[in-house]
């Protein structure tokens, strides 16, 4: 209900943005913590509705109902705690960005110079975004970097996450402008990051995804074939309240000896192909409250009912 009522009246949505933000700039990071895991508690018990989406789309990682519920319950809090932070940001301290808080998993030395020199495009799942992008300067793997970022459908609440994300030099780039403005920002030498594993702009194409079919977007993987900018894909998971670990995937090249759709849909698959992995690892941190498998054959009915409430 209240979430109806906030998209429905923009100036409603408008002052709870602000008075998220309000909240994330005055009250200290534990306490913003706290008051988000509990409201993701909250959250999770009173959405019927979306516990089922959940545990639907977790049930292609997750192999018991008893751990399909847990993971289900702490999808929430993980979400709840990833928004309080990204109001909060900018009072992280420096302290928390070093290899004691977060640790960097990174087998092909895609940072073995630091900052990265030359554009690349980090394609990421939807999993604690805005601090895996706030992490990407503070450690100094980039110097900066621009973001495809969802509109909100009003240029203030844009503008607040926008100035959010400038505080640790991230550009936004809006998804109704993004395809030219990020074309033009590898262009000029810059990195790029955006989410790979949700079509948003319903021009996406199927992919095997945790075994099933699902629709990802091509915008990483057409990028690299029209730029020859490697794809690097990342995520990072939550090991505890503030310990963190950032793994950086294999760079994906585009293959010029084929046809630059059969390269597209290659590498789409590929990335699809690493994110399986990427989710199975921490599969409750992966945001997931709409349906990902439009049609799955691990339907909610094989679920017990019982079981998601828990």
């Amino acid at each position: 209900m209240a979430r109806d009522l906030i998209a429905e009246y923009p100036r409603l949505r408008l002052l709870t943005y602000r008075t998220m933000l309000g909240l994330g700039e005055a009250m200290p990071l534990w306490l913003l913590r706290t008051i988000a895991y509990a409201s993701g508690i909250i959250a999770w018990w009173c959405d019927a509705r979306g516990r089922r989406t959940v545990a639907n789309n977790l049930a292609h990682f997750v192999p018991t109902p008893e751990a399909l519920a847990r993971a289900t319950r702490r999808s929430y809090v993980a979400f709840c705690m990833s928004v309080a932070e990204s109001f909060a940001m900018g009072k992280i301290p420096q302290s928390r960005f070093t290899p004691r808080w977060i640790e960097l998993v990174d087998p092909f030395g895609v940072f073995a110079n630091k900052p990265r020199i030359g554009a690349t495009i980090f394609a990421s799942v939807h999993c604690n975004w805005g601090l895996a992008t706030a992490a990407c300067y503070r450690m100094g793997l980039v110097n900066s970097i621009a973001s495809v970022a969802l509109p909100y459908g009003d240029e203030r609440i844009d503008r607040i996450f926008a100035d959010q994300r400038a505080v640790f030099h991230c550009r936004s780039l809006l998804l109704d402008r993004a395809p030219l403005a990020a074309l033009r920002t590898l262009r000029a030498g810059e990195h790029l990051c955006l989410f790979s594993d949700r079509d948003y702009t319903n021009q996406g194409i199927p992919v095997t995804f945790a075994g099933d079919t699902s629709i990802f977007p091509v915008g990483a993987a057409a990028l690299a074939v029209q730029t020859g900018v490697p794809v690097v894909p990342f995520m990072m998971a939550r090991r505890s309240a503030e310990r963190f670990v950032m793994v950086i995937g294999k760079p994906m090249h585009a293959d010029t000896t084929i046809g630059k759709s059969h390269q597209v849909r290659a590498m789409t698959q590929a990335l699809a192909d690493v994110f399986t992995r990427f989710v199975a690892a921490a599969p409750a941190q992966w945001v997931g409250f709409h349906p990902v498998w439009k049609k799955s054959s691990r339907s909610e009915t094989s679920i017990p009912k019982k079981k998601i409430l828990q």
